[in-house]
């Protein structure tokens, strides 16, 4: 081919893999959606010291069964939660959904505990925390919301995959290409025309299909992260 066509080919490619990187970064295929969505609990007392803020909540719905409310704690130094039982359970789980001040999901974390008192451990939230719910998951053995995240279909997974292995290799046809033409010289046509080249593509092209591949197979579902803190003692009254 002639250099002209190969020019024309990197220009495409690094089109392609500019539009690649921000289909990536600003489509979020990969984003987890969520059964539940935010849902203001009642507030029943809110306390305030020299370095913190404390609100008690009434949890709501199907939770305030198992869970009777819940203190949010913003400290100075950090932001915590602690759950007041209705009882001791021998087994207890459930999903603490934290929330940004625009009521985004920033996190979630599935906390399960054992042989309890009337109060759990300490949960720590991320720092960008606003609001929180916390729904029941299980209790005892019986099941009530077996998760609060919505599995990933796979046709948005295959497209993810699809859309990155398009874009690693037209990053290195690109790539390929401006290594040739700054240090070809007077060779550039040579070069682009030899079977080292079309080898260097070929290269390309397997690692793109790599990736790709890589990425179906090691991709699992996000979950719900788990977090169990130490002990604390927060009066509930």
């Amino acid at each position: 081919m002639s250099i002209t066509v190969w020019r024309i080919l990197f220009l495409a490619s690094a089109v392609i893999f500019v539009l690649g990187l921000g289909v990536l970064f600003f489509s979020r295929l990969l984003k987890n959606k969520y059964y539940h969505s935010y849902a203001p609990d009642e507030l029943m007392r809110e306390t305030k010291t020299s370095n913190s803020k404390n609100k008690i909540y009434f949890a709501s719905g199907e939770t305030k069964k198992y869970i009777k409310k819940y203190v949010y704690c913003n400290s100075v130094y950090d932001k915590f939660l602690v759950c007041n039982y209705v009882k001791k359970f021998e087994d207890i789980c459930f999903f603490v959904l934290e929330y940004t001040a625009r009521k985004r999901v920033v996190a979630v974390k599935q906390i399960r505990e054992f042989n309890t008192g009337f109060s759990s451990k300490v949960i720590a939230l991320d720092r960008r925390c606003k609001y929180v719910n916390v729904v029941i998951c299980s209790a005892d053995g019986l099941e009530i919301n077996s998760n609060v995240i919505r599995p990933l279909s796979v046709a948005k997974i295959r497209l993810h995959a699809f859309l990155t292995s398009l874009t690693v290799f037209a990053g290195l046809f690109a790539v390929r290409h401006l290594v040739v033409e700054f240090f070809g010289g007077t060779h550039v046509k040579f070069y682009l025309n030899s079977l080292l080249n079309y080898i260097a593509v070929g290269a390309s092209f397997i690692l793109a299909l790599l990736s790709y591949l890589i990425t179906l197979l090691s991709f699992r579902a996000k979950n719900a992260k788990q977090l169990n803190g130490g002990a604390l003692e927060y009066e509930f009254v």
